[in-house]
């Protein structure tokens, strides 16, 4: 009797475990999809429902908990669920990814590149870590790491349009005007929706004596809703 309890009982516990995992599994890709339609709310009601299942040791339901958290603004759990996951591991290149933007929104920037810096280490194909880091960099005037670590995001991802367009905004601060234009408009190729990047090549015109360039820019920013195109355009573009 024995001999048959003792399988039964190990089939029964490996059986259990395994339904877990799959429940966890499922609770995670059902938040994933729901995070990508901006439905928070309903995504972070999976994902405890992961984490309690997993007893908190499941680090992707902790890191997309955390993502999502950061994505309302909820700083101080974000946080939490991004030192859990560190508790476990100190490789997890998501974690320290979230944990950078965090830093950087509570102006952190120092911090911040620390942690993209981890992230890189950890995943070193990340046109997104470089991204961002150069965005830390160029907010406390370190503006040739920035501009190295934009050129990097631009290599890894040759349609990254922020890439393109925050490289370009400092080449034209820098005075390199025609690598200014260079970058913006390949951003607005990229990204033809995007009313910020008209409005800045009009600016790089407009500095640069284009006037007609500059005015046609403008108009396509007030095509794209930007709401102080039209008052521009009505005082230097007659």
């Amino acid at each position: 009797m024995k001999k048959i309890i003792l399988p039964l009982i190990i089939f029964l516990f490996v059986s259990n475990i395994y339904a877990q995992n799959t429940k966890v599994h499922d609770l995670i890709v059902t938040a994933q999809k729901k995070d990508s339609l901006n439905m928070f709310d309903e995504a972070l009601k999976d994902l405890d429902e992961a984490i309690k299942i997993s007893n908190h040791q499941n680090d992707t339901a902790l890191w997309m908990h955390g993502k999502v958290s950061y994505e309302k603004n909820d700083l101080k759990t974000a946080e939490h669920d991004i030192n859990e996951v560190m508790h476990h591991s100190h490789k997890h290149a998501e974690a320290y990814f979230i944990r950078g933007l965090i830093k950087a929104k509570t102006e952190n920037f120092e911090g911040a590149i620390k942690d993209f810096t981890k992230s890189i280490e950890f995943r070193p194909n990340s046109a997104k870590a470089y991204y961002d880091r150069g965005l830390a960099h160029a907010m406390m005037d370190e503006i040739k790491q920035a501009m190295q670590d934009f050129s990097r995001a631009i290599e890894l991802d040759p349609t990254y349009a922020k890439a393109y367009f925050n490289r370009g905004y400092w080449k034209d601060i820098m005075g390199d005007v025609e690598g200014a234009l260079a970058d913006l408009l390949k951003a607005k190729e990229l990204n033809p929706k995007d009313k910020e990047i008209y409005l800045e090549l009009a600016v790089v015109y407009a500095r640069n004596k284009k006037m007609k360039e500059a005015c046609q820019e403008l108009e396509n920013a007030a095509a794209a809703g930007h709401s102080i195109s039209d008052e521009l355009k009505s005082q230097f573009c007659k």
